[in-house]
């Protein structure tokens, strides 16, 4: 008798996991999770965003990639007299996956312009600058088309990642097997939260560190004006800053530090520079962010009023 109650109760357990594990999914996949954006592996700029995909992801937000891996809004007609601008960056620029291509900054500022022009999104999540100055300076590796010229928008600390690979990031080469929403759950917190919380940061490496970091820093910017220098086509460059610039009492040293990095590239193939801190701190709303950097959509609606102001021809 006992047998068959401690039989009864493992499948009771059993299938209460399995009842657990289903509606965990079931929910996953109604927030936009499971069905991930694929990137695909690139020796030379590290990783791009897979061409061709159309995804439904978070808050019913669409994420388009066309035939050459840009994101883009589909919105806008293209033909053959189009005239083309490529945004580059990290995923600032890329937008996340819960704002919809046609809310991007990126789609904002093409619709602003009396032109018409077509922007074209090569934000990538996890980017670093070499990233970015690789792909400046090899844009026609990527694309068959012309363009009118490269907006580079630039995260403060995006130096420290150096060239980041595909096997840094927490991102996908392929679907996810079953329960694809979990999978995609369970890999973004092992890799985001859990691996760091092993690595020791005592306090004396983190003044060693700290050194490095600054000698890097100048030394990424000095390679980035390098690689710039190799573009064929002229660059608009944009720093977009994070929350904690807007939250300080007294006007924070790392503001000076990138402002000093900007005013020094001095690479012919640069157009314009343009830290939109000076053009958004009078209108700042903690609404802007979702979180410490990236932006919300009246974060990426302000964003590209302000970008139209600082780069206007």
């Amino acid at each position: 008798m006992r047998y068959r109650e401690n039989i009864f109760k493992l499948l009771l357990l059993f299938t209460s996991f399995l009842i657990g594990i289903t509606i965990v999914e079931f929910f996953g996949r109604y927030l936009g999770l499971g069905d991930v954006i694929l990137y695909d592996s690139d020796p030379l700029v590290g990783y791009r965003l897979r061409p061709n995909q159309s995804t439904k992801r978070r808050k019913n937000s669409f994420v388009n990639s066309d035939y050459e891996g840009f994101r883009f809004n589909p919105n806008i007609e293209i033909s053959e007299n189009s005239k083309y601008i490529v945004f580059v960056g990290d995923s600032v620029t890329y937008g996340g996956s819960y704002i919809d291509d046609s809310e991007l900054f990126s789609s904002k500022f093409c619709s602003l312009s009396r032109e018409k022009y077509v922007c074209l999104n090569n934000g990538v999540n996890a980017w670093g600058t070499m990233n970015m100055g690789r792909f400046i300076a090899n844009y026609d590796l990527y694309s068959e088309r012309e363009i009118l010229k490269i907006i580079l928008v630039i995260l403060p600390g995006d130096e420290r990642r150096n060239l980041r690979s595909f096997t840094d990031t927490p991102f996908w080469s392929s679907k996810p097997r079953n329960p694809k929403a979990i999978n995609e759950v369970m890999r973004y917190v092992t890799l985001k939260n859990l691996v760091p919380l092993f690595q020791r940061d005592d306090e004396l490496v983190f003044v060693k560190k700290e050194k490095i970091f600054t000698a890097q820093r100048k030394q990424s910017w000095k390679e980035l004006n390098s690689l710039i220098d190799k573009s064929n086509y002229p660059v608009d460059i944009v720093i977009t800053p994070p929350k904690d610039w807007f939250l300080a009492k007294e006007k924070n040293s790392e503001i000076v530090i990138y402002e000093k990095l900007l005013n020094d590239l001095d690479s012919p193939n640069i157009n314009k520079k343009c830290n939109l801190y000076n053009l958004i701190k009078s209108e700042f709303n903690p609404e802007l962010y979702v979180d410490g950097v990236h932006l919300s959509k009246k974060g990426h609606d302000l964003w590209s009023k302000k970008l139209d102001i600082c780069l206007k021809d």
